[in-house]
């Protein structure tokens, strides 16, 4: 059992490893090749916004919260005989609605700019 837990943890971290190189690599090759297409090289610096990727993960997990809610209030008229399958069901539907209506939120952010 210890050599199994061993040899997954050395496989799970050289492919972590791989993933990492490869990655690393290849954005340094993308950026030599720019670079002698005559980019300036402060083009790299650029600055991060954040707002889509915060905006996103603040609407998705009040959909969360609002599919368990769903689920618990479904679950309790037993209207179907489906157990936690509701709770599934009612998060899942609400990510859905969560991340469409992300999505339409950064469009029209977006648009304005």
């Amino acid at each position: 059992m210890k050599v199994t837990s061993a040899a997954l943890f050395i496989a799970i971290a050289l492919v972590v490893f791989g993933i990492s190189y490869y990655y690393i690599t290849t954005r340094h090759r993308e950026r030599m090749a720019l670079l002698e297409k005559g980019l300036p090289k402060d083009h790299f610096k650029g600055n991060a916004h954040y707002l889509p990727l915060v905006l996103t993960l603040g609407i998705l997990c009040i959909s969360i919260g609002l599919g368990t809610l769903l689920g618990r209030a479904l679950d309790n008229l037993g209207l179907w005989d489906l157990g936690h399958l509701v709770y599934v069901v009612a998060i899942f539907l609400s990510m859905g609605c969560g991340l469409l209506l992300s999505h339409a939120l950064l469009k029209r952010i977006r648009d304005k700019e």
